[in-house]
């Protein structure tokens, strides 16, 4: 979700493979892991068992190698913080109710589509998909 600058990659909506967000560097593979954990964990809430746990990588937003060197960190860096504590929030939630947990997951998926509105809009298409209706 934090991939590049918009101006670098707007042209497959919805592409995860594609341009910058199929890219080696360390940010690219650990968003790749947030979207399939965001997935799994959907999949997991909508059939009713528990919260699946995120990868460990995401306590390496901030200090990952990003595939856009001229991207606003100040921004990209309190997005990436806005999502750690969305995703300790998800975490706590895991005794809630189903409806905590499905909140704190659709918070979690906010956060993606937020900063990809500012960063690499490419994969919008599937973050949206990522919510829980």
């Amino acid at each position: 979700f934090f991939f590049s600058s918009r101006r670098r990659h707007t042209r497959l909506q919805g592409d995860w493979s594609s341009d910058v967000c199929s890219s080696d560097l360390e940010l690219s593979l650990i968003m790749r892991k947030m979207a399939a954990h965001l997935a799994e964990n959907r999949d997991a809430l909508k059939a009713g068992k528990g919260i699946v746990d995120p990868p460990k990588e995401i306590e390496n937003l901030l200090t990952a190698k990003k595939t856009d060197e001229d991207i606003d960190t100040t921004i990209f860096n309190a997005y990436a913080r806005i999502y750690q504590q969305r995703t300790n929030e998800l975490i706590q939630s895991a005794g809630s109710s189903d409806s905590l947990k499905i909140r704190a997951h659709n918070n979690l998926v906010s956060t993606c589509r937020d900063c990809h509105s500012n960063f690499c809009a490419g994969p919008m298409k599937l973050i949206n998909q990522l919510d829980i209706k």
